[in-house]
């Protein structure tokens, strides 16, 4: 059986995580703050494991912070997160614009072999 696309289907298809359109006129000051997000983030991770298709980032309690679902290739980060970034004193418009892309940043570190299509906030535990 063949299946026909269009280019840009495609395109969609093999389309990488990249910034939202909402956000992209604010990428020049990430840089500015990405070592304090990653910072917090990587105090909130004490450990990771594998099931059911998927990669779990943990915090000290064993809850799941973020999740990778390999099948969509899909990472999704707990909204606890915003909280402890608010507690660092970070400003919410800056949370708000740039935690994705620091949440992004922080797994790829750990994981560059793997592709990420897309970023997205979520109550896991």
């Amino acid at each position: 059986m063949k299946i026909i696309v269009t280019q840009h289907q495609l395109d969609l298809i093999n389309e990488t995580y990249r910034r939202d359109r909402f956000d992209a006129k604010y990428e020049d000051e990430y840089p500015q703050y990405k070592k304090l997000f990653l910072k917090t983030i990587s105090n909130d991770i004490k450990g990771w494991g594998e099931a059911h298709n998927s990669i779990y980032l943990m915090n000290e309690n064993g809850e799941p912070l973020f999740v990778y679902r390999k099948e969509s290739k899909s990472l999704y980060y707990d909204y606890s997160i915003d909280k402890d970034m608010e507690e660092c004193f970070i400003p919410s418009h800056i949370i708000s614009r740039h935690l994705k892309n620091a949440v992004y940043d922080y797994f790829k570190e750990l994981f560059p072999d793997i592709e990420i299509k897309e970023v997205n906030g979520a109550h896991i535990g």
